[in-house]
This record gives C-alpha cells, structure tokens and sequence, in this order.
C-alpha cells in the first residue's frame, strides 16, 4: 500500500468519527511541522498491559499518515509498566513499526530522537523502576522542550477526566465546563484548575494527574496537553470536538473599544474564512461597542450598541482554535463585560445547539433565531424585533 492510499485509508476511517475536513485541516498542519515536534505519548501501565491491542492499531495509523511520536512508558507507574512494556515492544514489531528503545535517563538531548523521528522510527522510552516522579517529569520536561514539542497526550483506559457522558459539567451554576463521552472537553487552566480540583467531579487521582500536567501546560503556550484513552486517540488528534480533554494555558484575549488599534485586514481575513462570504466595507465604519479579540487573530468577537442591551453581531473561532476551546474563552470574556446581550444566526448554523444551550431564551424564525442572555422578559420582543431588522453584513463571494 502506497503512503497515499494508506492516508485514504485513514482518512475514511476517520470521517466515521468526524467530519473528514477537519481530519484533513489537521492532517495538513501536523505535516508542515518538523516531524520530530508532532507529539510526545506518554500511556499508563494499564494501557500497555489491558489495550496493547488498539494502542498498536492507533500507532500503526499515525505511522501510515507519516506521524510518528515517541512513546513513554512508566511515566506514572514505572513498576507496572515493567511487566508489560516487553510485550507491547513485540507488538508493535509484528505489526511492521521500525521500534527503537531507550532509557529516558540516557537521552541527554533530543538530537537522537530526532534522527529516528526524521527517519520514520518510533522510540519507546522506557522508565526505570527505581526513577522518582521528580526526576520522570523533569525528563519528560525536558523531552518536550528538545523536540519542540506540540502535543503531549496521555492515554489511560478510562479516557479523558472527570464525568462522562455528559455535555456540561457544573462546577457551580455560573461556572460550567463543557464535556462529552470522553469525560470534560476542554480544562482552562487560568479560570477552572482551582475551582476543579476544589470540587468533587475529579476520580481519586485525577486531581494529581491534572497537578502534574498543568505545570507543562503552563510552561509552555504552543504545547497542548490531552488526556485520552488509546480507542479515541485519532479522534482526539484529528477533531475539532476531540475524544479526551484538552488541558489548556488559556488563550491570550484582549478587549478593545474601536477599531482603531486593530489590524482590520486579519481581522477581515478571519471573519471572512469563517463565514465564507466578502464582509461589506460598511461593516468597519459602525463604532463597536466592545471586540474580544485572541491576541493572534484566531478568534474574535464584535459587539455593537443594541435595543436595550449589547448585540453580539460578530463571533467567530478558527477550525483549530475550535480544538482548542477558544470559544468558550471568549464567550466567558463577553459574559464578564456584558451582563445583557442578544443575537441571531441563521438555520442550520453549525454552532446551533451550542448557541442554544448558553441562551437563556431563543425563537427560530423562518431566517433567523434569535437568541439572548440577561434580557428581561418584557424586553425580549424589543430586541427580537432589532435583531431582525439589522442588514446583512456580508454578500457571496465574487
């Protein structure tokens, strides 16, 4: 099988668990990075010793698509993992991966690896029994650092942390993360780490895990950190929406009351990507009440002066800036600035039913819905009625 139609394979078989776009969008991305800065895996004991089989077939997927990382095991339970690495190395040779193996403590910088990544070699580091969890972090730490790492994703049997199943998870009734099968989506480090490891949502040990993770997070902004099982490690990989859940540094949001400041034609450029239409030059002369704005123009959001309350005409979130939770970063900005505020969108947008859970009321109309926060009930046909007489603010693609 050619390297091509191994990516279709892969490719199809992803579309079953995503969209295949964003499969594509992120496959493109990973490609254009050193192979060396991919991803770090590091897989708990359990993984290795009950799910040998499914973290072979994932890794065998990667190494199809051109992606390969390096693995870690013993990282959290290097007495475990010893009994179980050897017949994970087997495996991985009977299914045609190139397996190199290491000693963590003789890999004194990332030159190495780095060869055998560039080569197409999956390294399995392994930690010894007698290493102290100081001294195993501090490694990895420094792994990650060497390779310019841009993901490092932990796979455990249970998935990602905290509940699952569910599609919000409340901290307190203002202060609510979103989730899925998988466990909690997405963990802002600057607003949910303490409240988080406060609450009782976390399993014995996750509230360690989550500790020792954050620091990495924290450390460096181009790392992103997940935690999944070996099942959705693709799916946490290639999708928007992910399998696992993402611990995050938090994104970089900055208020501004004009438009002066800003450089409009990024600005253009991500409001039109998004929506796939021309912005009408007139948009730019209506002063702004408020823009949240990501300080690398992955995110915005653009409120005006409404009937009674803000109108929240503009928001917007790159496909993998969507990955990564920034929507629900500049959501929780607009909530901080606006205790009021109201908008629409048309049918069958794709962030509908995300919209419509944090509303506190909507109505659908033929050719919009209309949504609002804050708004008092006899000031809701107002600001329905001034939704729906606004102009259009795009126009299609010439």
């Amino acid at each position: 099988m050619t390297s091509l139609e191994a990516s279709e394979v892969v490719l199809t078989f992803l579309e079953s668990v995503g969209r295949r776009s964003e499969a594509e969008l992120y496959l493109e991305l990973f490609r254009k990075l050193p192979k060396a800065s991919f991803a770090v895996i590091a897989a708990e004991a359990t993984v290795t010793r009950h799910a040998r089989r499914s973290l072979v077939e994932q890794l065998g997927f990667l190494t199809q698509l051109g992606l390969v990382a390096p693995l870690l095991l013993g990282l959290f339970d290097p007495e475990r993992a010893a009994e179980s690495s050897a017949a994970l190395i087997s495996s991985l040779r009977k299914a045609g991966l190139d397996v190199s193996e290491h000693e963590p403590s003789h890999i004194s910088s990332g030159q190495l690896l780095r060869k055998e990544l560039e080569a197409g070699k999956l390294p399995i580091l392994s930690f010894s029994a007698d290493s102290s969890e100081e001294q195993r972090f501090s490694t990895l730490e420094g792994l990650l650092g060497a390779l310019d790492s841009r993901k490092l994703v932990v796979l455990r049997n249970r998935g990602g942390l905290g509940p699952h199943g569910q599609r919000r998870v409340e901290i307190t009734p203002e202060h609510v993360l979103p989730a899925h099968d998988g466990g909690l989506s997405v963990i802002n480090l600057q607003t949910d780490l303490a409240p988080l490891l406060g609450s009782k949502l976390l399993l014995p040990g996750e509230g360690q895990l989550l500790s020792r993770l954050a620091p990495l997070a924290e450390a460096n902004p181009r790392l992103q950190v997940s935690v999944a099982s070996p099942l959705g490690l693709l799916k946490e990989l290639f999708t928007v929406r992910g399998a696992g859940t993402l611990v995050k540094r938090g994104s970089q949001i900055q208020r501004f009351d004009s438009y002066q400041e800003l450089d409009l034609e990024r600005l253009t450029q991500l409001l039109e990507s998004a929506f796939n239409k021309q912005l009408l030059p007139a948009f730019f002369q209506r002063a702004p009440l408020a823009v949240f704005l990501e300080a690398t123009y992955r995110g915005a959001a653009i409120l005006e002066p409404g009937a009674g309350a803000a109108f929240l005409t503009k928001f917007v979130v790159g496909p993998v800036a969507q990955g990564e939770g920034m929507g629900r970063d500049l959501w929780e900005a607009i909530k901080r600035d606006q205790p009021r505020f109201y908008w629409r969108a048309k049918p069958g947008n794709p962030i509908a039913s995300w919209y419509a859970d944090n509303c506190d009321g909507l109505i659908r109309l033929a050719d919009w819905t209309v949504y609002w926060r804050g708004v008092v009930p006899d000031q809701v046909p107002r600001v329905i009625a001034d939704a729906l007489a606004r102009n259009e603010d795009f126009r299609p693609r010439s």
